[in-house]
């Protein structure tokens, strides 16, 4: 029996028409379960169970479908003859052929859902965001009518939090988080009960919670331990009682308490501060964390080192301060002079493990360090947005962040109250960009800058119209950009814009753009970004002039002076050329990152010097240059050579 022939008795049978009630069945269940499963309380693994007990009664539908539909019609047909019982035996052999053939894949395809679902490699690179079930830590209570002792209600939070996660007893859902989920959901009270807010958004299956009173002039704490669900009260522990001046000691103690229920006793403790740290200090941490300026802050945290020179904590945040400084000799000077309390200690010594390899350029090693630190603490917008920039922009793994991204639920944020969460949606459309999905990016940056005036966006949706083919949608976009944004901000994505159609190698739309930023208005469009529409048009000359004068002022600026070569051996002054170059390798210092190398590659490139073009872009990426939208395959300078095996080399050399 032909192939044909069998697929027209399937549908005379109405098998077909049997099957696609299964099929659609099957897809109007997994599509509600998919809404569904959360608001249910169901496992975030329903979906995938389902699918799987769908695949394995598929084939054993297909038996039946034969059994009670197909073979009853052949029985009420008594008179046949030899002919048409040899086209049903052969019609019964390829069905049950195919049967085998479906039986097989949906096998294959359970195997696949169960080994990425539900079995555990030592080779995923993504820690599991739920170790076990999350625990919310409240506030404190202040019941002794002094708002003095109000920074000690947060304090007990925090310090129960450490104890907590430190000795890996579960994801801590922490006060802070529970305040900014509070202060930026849309349409939400913000007095409004923060149970509730828990309860709603949150889902912890427990809750720790307590107050402290005055008695005889000491601090009486009490601590409780509640069901995330029923409110029921599991436990009380212990009350503790100290000096009024000294509440750390109450604190720790009602920690110990905490932790022991949760674990083993004798369980060696792993805290982040092995010892409570004093009073003083721990308040002026507190008051740099909630700080916005800058000075404010890096003050608050040397005052509460002055006070006490143990404190772990606020050392690490002064690092981390001057590095996004790119004050990288003062991070490092700084870096150096901290110890850890133990090297038992797996949390501090993860952090300084962390700022050793930002410092040296060791990105698999950042990568490494900052999983870890999202592993403790996946819902925190500061540590999930520091984990997506690292994946993109230190190790080039796009891949990675959309499922960092996704920890943290957005469709409840007010984004006109969180800037972590629109630098979030930034760096997710940089990613989605680098993966190809340009209208994934563009579909959420449009959605946000509904929301928000994101101008942090504009850059990176300028670049996805292009990629994406969307011209229209590009020059209504700058038509709008044009009225409401400085002239500034117009100039550099005209000059984004002619570099992005000069990588697709549309040199004459790339013109246009560039041409956008020479003719404009004089003073509008800043030297610099002049002369580099100069320089991508090849207009060496006229760029070689600008890029001096900006040179004279910017003499360590490296962008300049390579361009500046580059634009004089294009016009034949070899000798200036080679002296730039000097000038260039002159500049090399300590924390530079493969700044000059990358340079000293762009040069190579303008002048068909692969091998060591390839070799400086190697060297420049071990030293920890940032995989971003302006640098290696993204640079118009490199496009020749952005498809080569020596190129994607460069690309994964972190992976």
């Amino acid at each position: 029996m032909k192939l044909k022939s069998f697929f027209k008795q399937c549908h005379e049978k109405e098998v077909f028409k049997m099957l696609s009630i299964y099929i659609v069945s099957s897809w109007v269940i997994l599509q509600v379960l998919s809404i569904t499963w959360q608001p249910l309380g169901l496992p975030q693994k329903s979906v995938a169970f389902l699918i799987i007990v769908l695949l394995l009664c598929f084939p054993l539908y297909i038996f039946f479908l034969w059994k009670f539909r197909v073979a009853p019609l052949h029985k009420t047909e008594t008179e046949i003859d030899e002919r048409e019982r040899k086209k049903r035996t052969t019609f019964q052999k390829m069905y049950f052929s195919a049967l085998g053939i479906i039986t097989s894949l949906c096998v294959i395809a359970v195997f696949l859902i169960v080994k990425r679902n539900f079995s555990q490699s030592s080779t995923d690179i993504f820690p599991k965001v739920i170790k076990s079930d999350k625990i919310a830590v409240l506030k404190f209570g202040n019941n002794t009518g002094d708002p003095k002792y109000d920074i000690v209600s947060k304090m007990a939070s925090d310090w129960i939090t450490h104890g907590i996660t430190e000795n890996d007893v579960a994801q801590v859902i922490t006060q802070d988080q529970i305040n900014e989920y509070r202060s930026i959901l849309k349409g939400r009270n913000i007095e409004e009960d923060e149970r509730t807010i828990v309860k709603e958004y949150l889902k912890p299956s427990k809750i720790i919670s307590g107050n402290f009173y005055l008695k005889n002039g000491n601090l009486l704490f009490q601590g409780m331990l509640t069901d995330g669900k029923t409110n029921k009260t599991n436990i009380s522990f212990k009350p503790t009682e100290c000096a009024a001046e000294n509440p750390l000691n109450c604190i720790e103690e009602l920690n110990e308490s905490i932790t022991g229920y949760f674990i083993t006793e004798d369980q060696k403790k792993l805290m982040l501060q092995e010892t409570p740290p004093k009073y003083e200090a721990y308040k002026y941490l507190l008051e740099a964390k909630y700080s916005n300026d800058n000075e404010a802050y890096i003050e608050l945290l040397n005052k509460s080192i002055a006070a006490d020179s143990t404190y772990f904590e606020p050392k690490v945040l002064r690092v981390a301060h001057y590095y996004n400084l790119g004050e990288f000799k003062t991070a490092d000077s700084l870096l150096k002079q901290i110890k850890p309390d133990s090297y038992s200690n797996k949390r501090q010594l993860n952090l300084l493990n962390m700022y050793k390899a930002l410092l040296k350029g060791e990105n698999r090693t950042v990568y490494k360090t900052i999983l870890k630190e999202y592993e403790i603490a996946p819902f925190d917008l500061q540590t999930n947005k520091t984990a997506m920039v690292v994946a993109l922009q230190y190790v080039n793994r796009p891949e990675d962040v959309e499922a960092i991204y996704k920890t943290v639920a957005m469709d409840s944020m007010n984004l006109q109250n969180c800037s972590d969460c629109t630098i979030r949606i930034y760096v997710k459309a940089y990613a989605d960009i680098e993966l190809g999905k340009y209208n994934s990016a563009i579909q959420l940056m449009e959605n946000t800058q509904k929301e928000v005036e994101a101008t942090l966006l504009n850059r990176p949706l300028t670049i996805a119209y292009i990629r994406a083919g969307k011209g229209e949608e590009l020059d209504q976009f700058l038509r709008k950009i044009a009225i409401i944004a400085a002239s500034a901000e117009v100039q550099e994505l005209y000059l984004q814009a002619g570099k992005e159609y000069l990588l697709k190698g549309q040199k004459e739309k790339a013109n246009e753009y560039l041409n956008k930023v020479i003719n404009a208005e004089k003073g509008t469009a800043a030297p610099k970004i002049l002369a580099d529409a100069f320089f991508y048009k090849e207009e060496y000359q006229k760029a070689q002039r600008i890029l001096k004068d900006v040179y004279g002022q910017e003499p360590k600026n490296t962008d300049v002076l390579v361009k500046l070569a580059i634009s004089n051996q294009k016009r034949e002054k070899v000798a200036d050329a080679e002296k730039n170059l000097r000038t260039l390798e002159g500049l090399r210092a300590d924390h530079q990152f493969g700044e000059i190398d990358y340079a000293i590659a762009q040069y190579n490139a303008a002048i068909n010097n692969e091998p060591e073009l390839y070799k400086h872009l190697l060297k420049a990426v071990a030293n920890g240059h940032l995989y971003h939208w302006k640098f290696f395959k993204n640079d118009p300078q490199f496009k020749k050579y952005n498809k080569t095996k020596a190129f994607e080399e460069v690309m994964n050399f972190w992976k």
